[in-house]
């Protein structure tokens, strides 16, 4: 475990027992990968996190379980920024945010399941031949970035997240730039989806 002496973190004595530290001194150990000091704060506060989370998302329990884990992997992290006198907030902070964040994902994704269920086979109608022949020369005409995007998710299957991973661009970018592609290509084939 670590202690600050004028502002550099040292590991502590092995002598020192946990329940002598506070928490802001465990959060300092954290910052050096003190795995000890880890364990002792997941150990403080896992059933308050856990609990809050609990409360704010009645989903099932290895969602919760999935997101306190996150909520101490977020934290161990960032440890080094950590400026408050109050742990525990600090880590409801932290806690907040990622539910937040699951809560929008699962929104998204229970959207996208309703409208895939509403699609039927049989609307969608067989590409036009020479639509099909035009595709080609449409997809090289489109700018590097756009075509990179558009062969990734739509023609290779690739999920958002690991096509954006790819190309080394945030995921909002990604799918902006599939909006634009496919308006590109939906104008270069005359309006042909």
């Amino acid at each position: 475990m670590t202690t600050s002496t004028h502002g550099k973190l040292l590991r502590l004595r092995t002598d020192v027992r946990g329940e002598d530290l506070t928490d802001e001194g465990l959060v300092a150990a954290c910052a050096t990968g003190d795995r000890a000091a880890r364990a002792l704060l997941f150990e403080r506060h896992v059933d308050a996190v856990h609990r809050f989370i609990s409360r704010m998302r009645s989903s099932d329990a290895a969602s919760v379980d999935d997101l306190v884990q996150n909520t101490f992997l977020t934290a161990f992290r960032v440890a080094a920024k950590c400026t408050t006198a109050n742990v525990r907030a600090w880590l409801f902070g932290i806690a907040a945010n990622l539910v937040r964040t699951y809560a929008r994902g699962e929104i998204r994704r229970k959207t996208a399941l309703r409208a895939a269920a509403e699609l039927t086979v049989e609307s969608a109608a067989p590409p036009d031949p020479a639509v099909v022949a035009r595709l080609p020369a449409a997809i090289d005409g489109l700018a590097h970035d756009l075509r990179a995007v558009f062969v990734l998710v739509d023609l290779e299957g690739e999920r958002g997240s690991d096509a954006a991973a790819a190309l080394g661009i945030p995921e909002g970018t990604l799918w902006r730039r599939v909006f634009h592609a496919r308006r590109a290509l939906r104008a270069a084939l005359g309006g042909e989806r």
